[in-house]
């Protein structure tokens, strides 16, 4: 009876436990969720990282003639491998007929066989491709700013250079020297430069160059016909070999799983390994195969762990949400059965019993709660993926491990928020347990140490966030100032690693001790409640009063509504801050709407009069050229921005706070008056012992000259470690310093200077179309970089910024605790309103009417929500400027986060908090209604 009861009651009694099973639902579609949103962040962090890998494997082999078509079928056999490409590449001397034969050029060779694919990406050659001792040159190499000779070749002329053969007993080498006759020029994409000319095999996320700027400059290479030139002369060579480049391509998807490295690592060395057994076994060479994909998993290694476990550390006040509103809507469901519990005693079933009872109805919520909760993880992966039926039950996503753990964190969740409201239900005596009004809660002394400690607690923190202090940096200069001993960190360790405990749950815990204290256990706020409720007259008293009858219940959904409101509002100010601090260092990054990099600095404002002639949009643009420069004896380095003082204000970006000195115009103005004045970076400024108003000498290789020193650049210096930590910024200096208004100026030969054209657009010009009809001027760039085009790669690939990833996670969690606690607190209210049914029935039958019976219990219930909603928003507020302010304090840099909030921002917030309210008034409104229109018909029926 014990067990087939508890399954009989939940079917039976749906109502009852409905509450319950909607928390547990909730609470497991975000955990299923959340754990769709790991998986995918995961694939995606990995595939960012593999983006950066043109060739998965490669190695090189001095094999014969015969052997690289030989080999191929060989390597395609090992399992993982989808596809091997051979090609031959190496350097030799050369001399070329611009330079009239005189001086040695080390060019590369490379010959690609017709059949490769690799031919997709040679633009240019002849699909019957080369002729013997034809060689076509790399376009690019005209563009070269190092002035290679190859940029002065044209079709017909003559490159002199030899092709190495290694002879079978590895002691002599056969050189064969060649006229090649150049055919023409050849143009290559990013991918198949990479592959031939073995250059940056890896490319990382982080360092990835921005679109049009992939490589920069493509070095000087040549390309020979495999079949016409180095097959036809290797045949003439018996036992010969040449280096021979093979490129492995492998199977990702077989290969590499996101969720656990090391295997994916062992894949990778074993597929290496057969390779070259292959090579060894069937060619007598013992080939070394080196995997590029080792960068990406190692990389990875170090990624998403910490993702990961970001991830669980700040949704963790969400799932303690789910068990505290759980938990008090036990505390409401088991105050409504306590009739039932008196019942079950009568009957001789013990307290053990009964709890058995309760957990087997728990657990079978749990089940069908996390069962549900898989389905809208599911449903949920197509925020993430977007809506398509092939991929909604995804097994790379939606898996048995998902299911299965969904289903158990259900049942926990069921299970703990049954678990001591039960044990409370249980204990009461049966006379009491038979009485009309005993709360549960009266079954357990109350007290008051652990709110106490976690008020305190609490309170420290939002103090803490307050003064926006970073407490791990404050205790390790402390430390520094104690001579930095290692028991001096051993003791503030500790300490440090707290307060970053509490980051997270100090206003969860601020929260439930305030509540704890000051509401359930305290006269004062009664008696404040009291006073509020005078407003409403003698309703107002009476509504006062069934406050102080219930004031557990009053507390948990103090401590709901506060904490939900404070988490919203701290999440909402926290992910503008974020996206603000994202898209200002990016405008950092990029120095302006539009930068283009220009290849020859002389040639700069002519290509700036072609965009500005042939692009509409533009609004300003300048010139921006920079230089590293010693200064004085001591040969500090600093990077050095010429400028136009009249234009590069309008046009470029910077932040006020930037500069130390007069006001921004002020200064440039004297810039613009004096060419013989610097901005002075902050760093070489404190090196040298500067300050403004003072005067430097700077040796320039076009000739010294002395600077009025007129404000200071750069952020002010942070300590590590008890040392102050400047960062590396620049100094700024009018163009007019130098003559470069002539193209012919002795600056441009004695001064290296890098050259870039700043752009500003008008307001609602789409930044990636102008960048694109940029580059499809033909000009002598090399790069062109746009901030939307930045922006938007930065918000669709959020990998790349963790915190963006975390805080996405974040607001998904605010939704779902915003729509859990709405609905617990309505819940809440139903089975509070379904509790006081006979006292609602007999105020109707005293004359109440149906708008007082609402109005007293809106009294009675809008003055706590009241009360919790300006807690919870003054504490949100403090905790997210808190959080914002102390981060911007962990290092030196010039764009640090800020405190903003946004309009998004404002409606997030509003919209939680009508969502509360709703929550609140809705059911006393139906449930009002409803207990009228019982008395109604009761009265007509007699």
């Amino acid at each position: 009876m014990p067990l087939v009861y508890p399954i009989k009651r939940v079917f039976r009694s749906w109502k009852l436990f409905a509450a319950l099973l909607i928390g547990v639902i909730f609470a497991s579609t975000f955990f299923a969720g959340l754990t769709v949103k790991a998986n995918l962040a995961a694939k995606q962090v990995m595939d960012e990282q593999l983006t950066g890998i043109y060739a998965d494997m490669q190695f090189d082999a001095f094999l014969n003639y015969s052997h690289p078509a030989a080999a191929k079928p060989y390597i395609l056999g090992v399992d993982g491998v989808t596809d091997v490409e051979y090609f031959y590449r190496s350097y030799q001397p050369s001399l070329v007929e611009s330079d009239n034969f005189t001086n040695t050029q080390y060019i590369q060779t490379a010959a690609v066989p017709n059949s490769s694919s690799l031919y997709s990406g040679l633009m240019g050659i002849p699909p019957e491709g080369l002729g013997e001792n034809e060689t076509y040159i790399l376009e690019t190499s005209a563009e070269d700013p190092y002035k290679s000779p190859l940029q002065q070749l044209k079709v017909g002329d003559v490159i002199q250079t030899a092709l190495q053969f290694q002879t079978a007993n590895w002691g002599n080498t056969t050189d064969i020297h060649l006229n090649l006759t150049v055919a023409g020029f050849v143009k290559l994409t990013d991918e198949v430069y990479s592959k031939i000319s073995g250059n940056s095999f890896y490319i990382s996320p982080m360092i990835r160059s921005s679109p049009g700027m992939s490589f920069g400059f493509m070095g000087d290479l040549m390309f020979v016909s495999w079949e016409n030139t180095i097959d036809k002369l290797w045949r003439t060579l018996p036992d010969t070999a040449i280096d021979t480049q093979f490129l492995v391509s492998v199977d990702h998807n077989a290969l590499l799983n996101p969720w656990d490295s090391q295997a994916s690592a062992n894949n990778l060395h074993t597929v290496a390994e057969k390779i070259q057994d292959t090579i060894l076994a069937n060619f007598e060479y013992a080939a070394s195969v080196h995997s590029n994909l080792d960068y990406a998993v190692q990389a990875f290694q170090n990624i998403f762990p910490v993702l990961l476990i970001t991830f669980l550390v700040v949704t963790l006040p969400v799932f303690i949400l789910a068990w505290y509103l759980g938990s008090t809507v036990s505390d409401v469901s088991f105050n409504l059965r306590r009739r039932e519990i008196g019942l079950l005693s009568t009957k001789g079933l013990s307290n053990g019993q009964i709890q058995r009872m309760f957990f087997t109805e728990a657990l079978l919520i749990g089940i069908v709660g996390g069962l549900i909760g898989v389905v809208g993880g599911a449903i949920l992966n197509q925020v993430y993926t977007g809506f398509n039926l092939e991929t909604l039950f995804n097994p790379q996503t939606v898996n048995p491990n998902i299911v299965a753990f969904t289903v158990i964190f259900g049942v926990f969740i069921a299970f703990f928020s049954v678990f001591f409201s039960a044990r409370r239900a249980t204990s009461l005596p049966t006379v009491d347990a038979l009485k009309e009004y005993v709360s549960i809660d009266a079954a357990k002394p109350y007290r008051k140490r652990l709110p106490w400690i976690a008020f305190i607690l609490g309170a420290y923190k939002i103090v803490v966030f307050l003064l926006g202090v970073n407490v791990p940096n404050l205790l390790n200069s402390v430390a520094n100032v104690g001579g930095g001993s290692f028991i001096t960190y051993l003791l503030l360790l500790p300490a440090a690693l707290f307060d970053q405990v509490l980051t997270f749950i100090g206003p969860l815990l601020f929260f439930w001790g305030f509540t704890k204290l000051f509401v359930q256990n305290s006269l004062k706020f009664q008696q404040l409640t009291s006073k509020v409720s005078r407003v409403a007259g003698d309703l107002g008293a009476l509504a006062a009063k069934n406050v102080r009858r219930n004031p557990a219940r009053t507390a948990a959904v103090a401590f709901l509504v506060a904490l939900i409101i404070g988490y919203g509002v701290q999440v909402s100010v926290q992910y503008a801050s974020e996206q603000d601090y994202v898209t200002r260092k990016i405008q950092y990054n990029i120095g302006a709407d539009i930068t283009v990099s220009v290849i020859n600095a002389t040639r700069a404002q002519t290509i700036l009069d072609d965009i500005e002639g042939n692009v509409s949009g533009i609004q300003d643009g300048t010139m921006e050229c920079t230089l590293e420069q010693p200064v004085r004896e001591t040969y500090i380095p600093t990077t050095m921005k010429t400028i136009d003082p009249d234009v590069w204000l309008e046009t470029a970006y910077y932040e006020n706070s930037w500069f130390t000195g007069a006001s921004v115009e002020d200064l440039f103005n004297q810039l613009r008056t004096n060419n013989q004045t610097i901005i002075l970076e902050r760093r070489v400024a404190a090196d040298l012992d500067l300050s403004i108003g003072d005067e430097i000498s700077i040796a320039f290789a076009s000739g010294a000259r002395t600077l009025k020193i007129v404000a200071l650049f750069g952020p002010e210096p942070s300590e590590i470690s008890g040392h102050e930590v400047y960062l590396q910024t620049w100094s700024f200096v009018p163009r007019n310093l130098f003559n470069m208004s002539n193209p012919f100026s002795d600056a441009y030969v004695l001064e290296n200077f890098e050259t870039s054209i700043l752009l500003k657009l008008n307001e609602g010009v789409n930044g990636t179309s102008v960048a694109e009809k940029i580059r499809n001027l033909g000009l002598e760039i090399y790069g062109v970089t746009s901030l939307d085009e930045e922006l938007r790669s930065a918000m669709e690939h959020p990998t790349s910024d963790n915190s963006l990833q975390t805080l996405d996670v974040q607001r998904l969690g605010l939704v779902f605790a915003v729509l859990s606690a709405s609905v617990g607190i309505a819940l809440i209210s139903i089975i509070s309103m379904r509790e006081r049914n006979r006292e609602a029935t007999l105020m109707s039958v005293k004359g109440l009417s149906y708008r007082q019976l609402v109005w007293m219990f809106l009294t009675e219930n809008l003055a706590v929500v009241v009360f919790s909603v300006i807690l919870g928003v003054v504490v949100g507020f403090i905790a997210g400027y808190g959080s914002v302010v102390s981060s911007s304090t962990v290092i030196s840099e010039l764009v640090t986060r800020q405190f903003v909030f946004t309009y998004d921002s404002l409606v997030t917030v509003v919209s939680c908090i009508a969502l509360i309210f709703a929550a609140t008034i809705l059911p006393i409104i139906v449930m009002s209604r409803q207990y009228v229109t019982k008395l109604e018909r009761m009265i007509r029926l007699r």
